[in-house]
């Protein structure tokens, strides 16, 4: 399909965990994670190399908001993240300073990313991410805004009749298709086992960002 033939990047690796599954799940694709933070993206080297991907997976340390320099735009055919969810004020901030910046918006705006993600998408590129479900609508206004058409989304719920955790949002960059809200993803079942759909993502086996 055209996604997997595409490079994919992830804005905010982290140690680069969703890169390497992803370049395990993409064969021939080219993975680019941005991370602004030097010890995660030496982390996230490192793990590239130990698990035979350095040849395929870039980690690049380099702030988020600055991909409209970095890169061509509609470089790539996906963009995944999991970005910082809760304003600054919102909440208790974290006196780690890595931590803080991975739940609040320190160093990077849901407006900020999406902005990035636009530039680096192609048309009809998949921009995939998870979000707080107390800023759906303000997730879903800002990707209209920016010309990301929400297409799929689904419900994160820790274990059954347990409130909604978190959203796993797809958006296609000049798209204008109907948004479908899939079946609730349940992490746990009632005795706290992980579901079998949680295994099988676990053991790679349901890891598909779109059935294209």
């Amino acid at each position: 399909t055209f996604y997997a033939h595409q490079p994919i990047l992830d804005a905010g690796t982290g140690c680069g965990v969703i890169a390497l599954l992803l370049a395990r799940r993409f064969l021939q694709a080219r993975l680019v994670g941005i991370e602004l933070q030097t010890e995660l993206v030496t982390f996230a080297q490192q793990n590239a190399v130990h698990n035979d991907l350095g040849h395929r997976v870039d980690m690049v340390c380099a702030d988020v908001r600055t991909l409209p320099s970095l890169v061509l735009p509609g470089g790539f055919g996906i963009v995944v993240c999991n970005p910082p969810y809760r304003r600054v004020g919102q909440g208790r901030l974290n006196p780690n300073a890595s931590k803080a910046m991975a739940r609040h918006e320190v160093a990077l705006t849901l407006s900020q990313l999406l902005v990035a993600a636009r530039h680096a998408l192609a048309r009809r590129g998949l921009l995939v991410m998870i979000y707080h479900p107390s800023r759906l609508v303000e997730l879903c206004v800002e990707l209209e805004r920016n010309g990301l058409n929400p297409r799929r989304l689904r419900l994160i719920h820790p274990k059954p009749q347990t409130a909604v955790s978190m959203v796993l949002v797809e958006a296609v960059y000049g798209g204008h298709d109907a948004l479908e809200v899939l079946p609730p993803l349940l992490v746990c079942d009632a005795d706290g086992r992980y579901t079998a759909e949680m295994q099988a993502i676990f053991q790679g086996r349901a890891l598909g960002v779109s059935d294209g």
